[in-house]
């Protein structure tokens, strides 16, 4: 019944569809995943273009008003959910072989990093300028200033050192005045003596008879001979019997009176007499200390660290204008000057001597009074004693006492202390000069002062536009605590302290010089954060029309009330955001203070080249700085009349105030705080809050895929870790991620 041979037929078909399901189930799972690596890609580039698409919904305002890219007020979730269901859509339409069948399943958006941090808003600067800040700043900065790099250098290095000297100058002659003061009171502690010694040169004291008024001691030297007379003849009487008891006593008595008054009077002299010269020596020794430092002042003054900047300026690159400025070489021969300032050695030592041969010579007739004042033990006994010896030591102290006075006190062509005096005269020839001109340029000093307060002063009359300025405080508050900024508040950073000392002034100003050219290399080696900062501040923010101030400056107050409107914050963001008051005034006045202190060093510079033929260098110190005043002060007003200044009368280039405040941007260099006034401005004027403006998207999007074959393989792959995404079910979910950025 059984065929053997048919039942061996079906053996190989069994065995051919073994075989088959196996390579079908392999190529099944290949199969699926490919479709899964397809969508993996697809994905990939649906969540970038997804994130992209979102970022594009940036606000116009700001845009175009700041160059600033931040996200719009669209809803950022619904922007990216559409663009993955347009892009599914269409791929639905376009497929010919539709083999993925993809479905989006999900997709979130996260906006980050708001436009408020100061990390963000420095890279949008960086961005935005980083092609434009570098030519413009060259051409429009760099290359005013380059032509006077040197001369500017050796203005600043001067003033440096005359005013330095200037201070050692005046300390070591007021030095110099204490010490030949002490001298003059050592001298004068001598006239005690003349109560008691007559000032006569002494060639021999006649003989008097007893009776008549001791005051002087010559006086009882010249009635010694008398009272040794009658005492002998008292002492061969009994007792009462002696008849010059009572004139012998009063002599007795008013010499002796007179001995202790020369004995006081020689102590007190000896006594104030050496104080007097030790403090003399020691204000010698503090003359020498000074004059030390005033000649290792000048030594150094040609090595100073500043000088870099601006031989760095002058080395850099030149794209036209004009050639360099003249008048260096008139500056440096100023400071050639210096050591004329100098007190001679031949002077000290003259000092030095004067001091010795004073005490020398008071200790002579300081010897001589003692000698006397021992033969006042003799009036005692009328047997001992000689009237020659006294009388001889009476006329030596006179005729050394008189002459130390003579010497040292009395007024004359032989006083020792007149003569030092003229020789200290001598290198003082140009100070009562130089005195009269610094205070000239200390009330001209003042009447610029008194300028910038009439500024300061407007903002008590300013309410309206105050309440806009508190309302920038609160965005400015706000600011600092999103980036926890817990500093403390600038005060006032671009006003240094108005001293009204015309030197600290000018060296104040020169420092500015010093600073302005440092940075000036900095930006020719490569520009910084601070220039592209400078740069866009000046590029996108509104400044204050300094024409405003012309009749302040003028000193008509009549129109005061219609200069007040022209104080709104939207008037002045550039001087706000450069120094930061919150009030109407304090930055415009800030500003002016800051040109009037540029201009300061700039005219200053030009007075030491006019005044250069004057031979002492302080009174070219005083007299440049007179004339930096008064013309800074006219440049103060040239500048509200035109709107710009000529930068020099030896470098003819135009500075606007717009210049001048880009300089000082520079100058002051950045800060967060200054990056959160600018977005103050920035939210005042468009009422859009960087703060709340996210300039960064992290995007994830979620993809279904059906499978076809043998889910339940798929997902025993993906438990072992060999898949990407994750199956559940019959499905393959691939998760993707996005990071963008503007």
């Amino acid at each position: 019944m059984l065929d053997k041979r048919r039942s061996e037929q079906g053996a190989v078909t069994v065995f051919l569809i073994v075989i088959f399901a196996a390579v079908f189930a392999f190529v099944a799972i290949f199969i699926d995943f490919a479709r899964m690596s397809a969508l993996q890609a697809r994905t990939e580039v649906l969540a970038h273009s997804a994130a992209r698409s979102v970022l594009s919904a940036y606000d116009k305002q700001l845009l175009e008003k700041y160059g600033l890219f931040a996200f719009g007020e669209t809803d950022e979730n619904y922007l990216m959910s559409k663009v993955l269901q347009d892009n599914f859509q269409l791929a639905m339409r376009s497929d010919n072989l539709p083999i993925m069948e993809a479905q989006l399943d999900s997709s979130s958006v996260e906006l980050l990093r708001p436009l408020g941090h100061y990390s963000v808003f420095r890279r949008q600067i960086r961005e935005d300028m980083k092609y434009k800040a570098p030519i413009d700043f060259a051409i429009e900065v760099v290359n005013k200033f380059k032509p006077m790099a040197q001369i500017m250098k050796e203005a600043s290095n001067t003033v440096d050192l005359l005013s330095k000297l200037q201070r050692l100058y005046d300390q070591r002659e007021d030095k110099l005045d204490q010490l030949l003061s002490a001298q003059k009171q050592a001298a004068s502690s001598a006239k005690g003596y003349t109560d008691r010694l007559a000032r006569r040169n002494y060639t021999y004291i006649p003989d008097h008879l007893l009776g008549s008024p001791i005051h002087l001691i010559a006086d009882a030297a010249s009635q010694y001979n008398d009272y040794l007379a009658k005492a002998e003849e008292d002492r061969d009487r009994e007792a009462s019997e002696r008849v010059y008891s009572d004139l012998l006593a009063d002599y007795r008595y008013d010499t002796g009176r007179a001995f202790n008054a020369l004995s006081q009077a020689d102590q007190e002299a000896a006594v104030q007499h050496a104080q007097q010269l030790i403090a003399a020596r020691a204000l010698l020794e503090e003359v020498r200390g000074i004059n030390e430092q005033m000649r290792q002042v000048i030594k150094e003054s040609e090595s100073r660290p500043a000088q870099h900047g601006y031989d760095s300026v002058s080395r850099g690159l030149s794209i036209g204008g004009d050639e360099a400025a003249s008048g260096e070489s008139e500056i440096a021969e100023i400071r050639g000057r210096s050591e004329n300032l100098l007190l001679q050695a031949s002077l000290l030592m003259d000092l030095e001597a004067g001091i010795e041969a004073q005490e020398a010579s008071f200790n002579s007739a300081h010897q001589a009074v003692a000698s006397l004042l021992s033969s006042s033990s003799d009036m005692g006994t009328a047997s001992s004693g000689s009237a020659s010896g006294f009388k001889s030591k009476t006329m030596q102290a006179s005729r050394e006492i008189d002459r130390y006075l003579r010497t040292y006190s009395d007024s004359g062509s032989g006083n020792a202390l007149q003569q030092i005096q003229a020789k200290v005269e001598a290198h003082r020839s140009s100070d009562a000069q130089r005195k009269q001109t610094e205070q000239q340029a200390a009330a001209e000093l003042k009447h610029a002062f008194s300028l910038l307060r009439q500024i300061e002063e407007l903002k008590n009359k300013m309410g309206e536009h105050q309440k806009q300025f508190d309302v920038l405080r609160s965005y400015f508050d706000n600011n600092r605590a999103l980036n926890q900024d817990h500093s403390a508040a600038e005060a006032g950073q671009g006003i240094r302290g108005r001293s009204p000392d015309p030197y600290e002034t000018g060296e104040q100003a020169m420092g500015g010089m010093d600073v302005l050219y440092a940075s000036l290399s900095e930006m020719m080696s490569g520009i910084t954060d601070n220039g592209y900062q400078t740069e866009y501040v000046v590029s996108y923010f509104d400044f204050f029309d300094v024409s405003t101030l012309k009749e302040l400056m003028e000193g008509r107050s009549d129109k005061l009330d219609a200069m007040v409107e022209q104080f709104a914050p939207q008037r002045q963001e550039v001087e706000y955001i450069l120094y930061g008051f919150h009030n109407p005034a304090g930055n415009v006045a800030a500003a002016y203070g800051e040109i009037f202190t540029m201009r300061l060093a700039i005219r200053t510079m030009e007075g030491l080249i006019k005044h250069a033929s004057k031979v002492n260098p302080l009174l070219i110190l005083a007299s440049a700085l007179l004339y930096g005043v008064v013309e800074a002060v006219k440049d103060m007003v040239r500048l509200c009349q035109k709107g710009g200044l000529q930068l020099s009368d030896y470098l003819r280039v135009e500075l606007t105030y717009r210049d001048h405040l880009r300089l000082f941007l520079l100058l002051h260099g950045t800060s967060d705080r200054r990056l959160s006034r600018m977005l103050s401005v920035v939210r005042l004027n468009t009422g859009i809050n960087p703060d709340e403006r996210a300039t960064y998207i992290q995007g994830e999007v979620t993809v279904a895929l059906p499978l076809w074959f043998l889910p339940g393989v798929s997902k025993a792959i993906g438990s072992a870790g060999a898949l990407q995404g994750r199956v559940e079910g019959s499905r393959y979910y691939a998760v993707k991620q996005a990071h963008y950025s503007y």
